[in-house]
């Protein structure tokens, strides 16, 4: 095998790798050979049929497999013998192959760059915290008392108003002709939730129990069911019930709302899961520290090939979020191209930023012999498993046949040893800081690749703690118009 560099800019390297003929035929030789133990042809036993006779069955169809072969162990090893550490898997092309010649391919590849090795006992890192405080707590508990409202039976009889929950039938048609689904029977709705395509909701307002009322409403032109989109629908609606809002109130019976036995178990289950919160914003606000802190010691250019794979990750997704969050009233779309350059501009800084944190944990977790604990690496899928109450097996069954949702899980993982074994050799300084703090400010990691520019937010993530996941219905229309089929989420 011949290897001979026809490139090398930074850390991109090309190379052109000649295999000769010779290895190529012995290869095919030895998979006919074992092809003839077993060939049933007639005429012949088996393990006595002619070489040539195989090479006229078999020879074509057994080429591509040796082609592939050969190509994934030459540029092994020739990887091995130049001593490379490519970034990511090879890009290669085959050049030149004809039968009884040498085979020809081109290889190119990014090479991981050489980071020299960082005294972790001098690194200083401040590591901030917060604790939850009896008025966060109460705060807490009010807005998931408004976020559980209750209805009760009106005192006198009134017409419906905004705030009510109103329970009602209806039939929808269009050009006159009832459509699939159309029909629905003791429907309820929080008038003004916003539920239901823009107007419907607003058109019962000032109708009585036992009105029957003529809703018009056109579907919007990119409703997401098709067949109505666009289109001018009727709805013949009854009211049957009108209730009036409750007192929100803080009391045990919202917390047998929420499946829990008293107020004082509430307030013990949201203290736990706000906690639980700021602890992980607080590490992730760690590990920006962290990055800040390697970044001085060791600034580099990460490998393109990577930024790029991470950017394009982070923009598929941050597309798929804008299209399941179209119908919603409450979300910036932003839309315009100014701001579709600014967030792809964001995107790029963050994906840099985060490809440079990934490499520099890598290569210190190799430095210093850190493995990864794959007892941690099923902590983590059981907590995956445990976001799906009654699916956890199936998740779990997911995760152990995607190879590459484990290898991210797993990555993930080890990141988490390295960033506590670095605190356990640097020294860090505990301080305490308020949530309005902790909370202010982005939360992944957001310094620029360049030192001195400004430092932008991670377009992907602004979060803050929640005190708790608020009952809010699904954005939703009538039955008739509801999606048929949920698309699935990354």
């Amino acid at each position: 095998m011949q290897v001979s560099e026809t490139k090398s800019e930074g850390l991109v390297r090309e190379f052109k790798v000649i295999v000769p003929a010779g290895d190529i035929e012995l290869e095919l030789t030895n998979r006919l050979t074992e092809i003839g133990k077993t060939a049933k042809i007639p005429g012949f036993r088996p393990g006595k049929v002619p070489m040539t006779l195989l090479k006229q069955r078999y020879g074509s169809s057994v080429m591509g497999e040796i082609l592939e072969s050969t190509v994934n162990v030459s540029s092994q090893k020739a990887i091995q013998e130049k001593n490379l550490r490519p970034a990511i898997q090879p890009k290669i092309e085959i050049t030149s192959y004809e039968d009884g010649k040498d085979l020809e391919y081109s290889m190119s590849l990014e090479l991981m760059p050489e980071i020299p090795e960082i005294d972790l006992a001098s690194l200083e890192i401040e590591r901030v915290f917060t604790e939850v405080e009896e008025p966060q707590i109460a705060q807490a508990l009010k807005d998931l008392a408004e976020s559980h409202k209750r209805f009760k039976a009106l005192d006198k009889p009134r017409k419906l108003q905004q705030g009510d929950l109103v329970r009602f039938d209806f039939v929808g048609k269009i050009d006159g002709v009832a459509f699939d689904g159309g029909t629905g029977s003791d429907e309820e709705i929080e008038i003004g939730s916003g539920r239901f395509i823009p107007g419907y909701e607003e058109q019962m307002i000032g109708l009585s129990v036992g009105d029957e009322h003529l809703v018009k409403v056109p579907f919007p032109d990119d409703y997401r069911e098709k067949s109505v989109a666009g289109k001018l629908a009727e709805f013949d609606v009854t009211i049957k019930e009108i209730k009036g809002p409750a007192e929100v109130a803080v009391d045990d019976e919202l917390a047998k709302d929420m499946g829990l036995e008293n107020l004082d178990t509430l307030k013990k289950a949201l203290s736990h899961k706000m906690e639980s919160d700021l602890q992980q914003v607080a590490r992730v606000r760690l590990r920006r520290e962290v990055a800040d802190v390697l970044e001085d010691k060791c600034d580099f250019t990460p490998p393109q090939s990577m930024v790029d794979q991470e950017f394009e990750g982070m923009w598929e997704r941050y597309q798929h979020q804008k299209q399941d969050h179209v119908h919603d009233e409450n979300c910036d779309h932003g839309g315009d191209d100014e701001n579709e350059d600014e967030k792809r501009n964001e995107f790029k800084e963050t994906a840099n930023r985060r490809i440079m944190l990934a490499i520099l944990l890598a290569e210190i977790g190799r430095l210093n012999n850190v493995l990864l604990d794959e007892s941690e690496v099923a902590k983590s899928v059981q907590r995956e498993a445990a976001a799906y109450p009654g699916q956890e097996n199936q998740v779990i069954a997911y995760y152990e046949k995607n190879q590459e949702l484990m290898n991210g899980l797993r990555a993930q993982v080890y990141e988490e040893q390295v960033l506590t074994y670095i605190l356990e050799m640097a020294k860090v300084t505990d301080k305490k800081i308020t949530l309005e703090e902790l909370t202010k400010s982005p939360d992944a990691a957001a310094k620029p690749a360049k030192k001195g520019a400004k430092k932008k937010p991670d377009a992907q993530s602004k979060a803050k703690p929640k005190a708790e996941k608020k009952a809010v219905k699904p954005k939703a229309e009538p039955k008739a118009t509801k999606a048929k089929a949920d698309k699935a989420k990354k």
